[in-house]
């Protein structure tokens, strides 16, 4: 059963004006190029209630200021998709041997010069196995895990917890929503102790967060809202007009209090399933892209390279 993360490298063939947040244009298209072989399986998609076994980017491509992109003709960028669950990972895997010549977002037409899961070809790229990413940290466990862990919040990241919207990245809010995840999709349980034992002995030791804001779109983060995916399009489900969800992003290091080696292996192996995950809330629609970072420093990369919206 495999993780997946698919890059399409596009190119713009004319200039353009669309709107900065992109990530339920994205959504559509990721319905749509899923339909395209299996529709049954976009449908579910569509309609899926709870944790989603897939994610989906933002494009990244041109340059966005004053809530606007502006891409000129010839320019290159991506766009990404992950899959969490065996038939969505399948999907990815056929549009990496067989892309569409075009794609489009938000009636924008963008060509696809190539698609990949290969790490050696994209950063963002990448396939695993479940079994092959939890072994080095379950089946025995790596004898020296460093008590810190890194992570990189790329995109706008927020949480929903107890009715309100937290754009803060507490331990108990990223780890208990990787958690949720991992265990929605994966063969393998984890202990389901982890959550509490990431609010009662994990702390943030260092940060370097902004606050971004994002267009808000009430819930149906699946479109559940909108038309099926043959319609072409995920609608916004009805809300205020104009409401803007504030999340974050940037680096944060936690410190494990407790280094007892089960636990340690289980946030790293959590913090590791994060690149394909996501974290958070809307991750379908290009909120919370993470990745496990490891600590040189608090400036890993410059940051225009790590945020993908």
């Amino acid at each position: 059963m495999m993780l997946t993360s698919l890059i399409l490298q596009l190119q713009a063939p004319s200039a353009a004006v669309l709107p900065a947040s992109l990530g339920r244009a994205g959504l559509a298209l990721f319905l749509r190029l899923i339909g395209e072989r299996d529709p049954a399986l976009a449908q579910e998609l569509h309609d899926l209630d709870g944790p989603k076994p897939f994610t989906a980017s933002n494009l990244v491509l041109g340059k966005r200021a004053q809530g606007s992109l502006r891409i000129e003709s010839g320019q290159t960028g991506w766009l990404r998709f992950s899959g969490l669950s065996r038939a969505v990972s399948e999907g990815l895997q056929a549009l990496a041997v067989q892309p569409p010549e075009m794609v489009e977002l938000d009636g924008y037409r963008l060509r696809v010069t190539e698609a990949t899961l290969d790490p050696a070809r994209h950063p963002w790229a990448g396939q695993v196995s479940y079994q092959d990413l939890a072994a080095p940290y379950l089946l025995g466990g790596r004898a020296q895990l460093s008590s810190k862990i890194g992570l990189a919040f790329v995109s706008p990241t927020t949480f929903r917890s107890g009715g309100r919207f937290v754009p803060l990245p507490a331990p108990e809010l990223v780890f208990g929503s990787l958690l949720d995840r991992w265990q929605a999709f994966a063969p393998v349980a984890l202990h389901p102790e982890t959550r509490r034992f990431a609010a009662e002995a994990v702390a943030v030791s260092r940060f370097e967060l902004r606050t971004r804001g994002v267009p808000y779109v009430k819930a149906s983060e699946a479109g559940r809202n909108g038309p099926p995916p043959a319609g072409g399009k995920v609608e916004p489900a009805p809300g205020k007009a104009g409401s803007v969800l504030i999340g974050f992003t940037g680096q944060v290091v936690y410190t494990v209090l407790n280094r007892d080696r089960y636990w340690l292996n289980v946030l790293h192996l959590l913090a590791a399933f994060a690149f394909y995950s996501g974290v958070g809330y809307q991750t379908g629609v290009g909120l919370g892209q993470v990745r496990k970072v490891e600590e040189k420093g608090s400036k890993l990369e410059d940051r225009r390279k790590r945020e993908l919206n």
